[in-house]
Formats: C-alpha cells, structure tokens, sequence
C-alpha cells in the first residue's frame, strides 16, 4: 500500500481514500496514480534524450581509442 499526501494539509493518505483523513477534504479521483503519471513523463523526457544523443554523438569512438 502506497502512502502519499494530501495537498491541502500535507497529511498521509492511502490510494484507497476518497477524503483525507486528517482534514476531511475529498480528494481527487484516481490521486494514488499521479506519480505514475509523473514517473511516465520524466522516462519519456530521458527516453527521448537518449535517442538524441545516440544520434548526434560521433559515431566512431575508435577515434578516441588512441588507435
């Protein structure tokens, strides 16, 4: 089971909760997969990076070797 917070007290809630359990407030559907959401964002982000440097490095390392 997951912990996180709510935004309005900063409380631990579960994925499960619908209100906060320290303040009461409702929180917002599905608020126990926002940071899978951020994990997917910034993968992508590194994904796409990788992928730019693959391309824009020299392609031959030999070069470098001292061959």
């Amino acid at each position: 089971m997951s912990h996180l917070h709510c935004k309005h007290c900063d409380g631990k809630v579960s994925a499960e909760d619908e209100i906060c359990p320290h303040c009461g407030i409702p929180l917002p559907p599905e608020h126990g997969r926002e940071k899978q959401t951020i994990f997917r964002y910034w993968f992508i982000a590194l994904l796409i990076f990788c992928l730019f440097m693959m391309f824009w490095l020299p392609p031959n390392w030999l070069q470098f070797g001292g061959k």
